[in-house]
């Protein structure tokens, strides 16, 4: 019987567990993509950072034509919604695809995440 207690209590305790790590755990989210330009060229493999004032950031890569999505978490697409800092990085060991200028890569954009679909392009110059 106190074996069958302390295995009724474990499963008890997993989906405990497995509940917290759930869809509870996530701010609202909004769907968040679009395309990233220099001088109206794409620029692709560039990270995209999206951090917000408080809590988790979402990322994603552009692609060849320099279009890009969020993702918050495996399984979760998108960003927290609310104030974002948007900020570039390229990753360690990809050769840059164009020659961003610093402020674009330091200083970001700042942008409001709605709940919803989000298209945000992010178009820079090099001057």
């Amino acid at each position: 019987m106190l074996r069958k207690n302390f295995c009724l209590t474990l499963l008890v305790l997993a989906a405990v567990a497995a509940h917290g790590c759930g869809r509870g755990d996530v701010p609202e989210l909004g769907d968040v993509y679009g395309q990233v330009t220099l001088d109206g060229k794409p620029v692709a493999k560039l990270n995209i950072l999206f951090s917000p004032e408080k809590g988790r950031a979402a990322g994603g890569v552009t692609d060849e034509e320099g279009r890009y999505e969020l993702k918050y978490l495996e399984g979760y697409s998108g960003s927290k919604t609310g104030p974002a800092k948007v900020t570039f990085e390229w990753e360690p060991g990809v050769e840059a695809t164009a020659n961003i200028p610093a402020k674009y890569m330091k200083d970001g954009f700042d942008v409001e995440v709605k709940p919803g679909s989000n298209e945000l392009n992010f178009p820079m110059t090099s001057n």
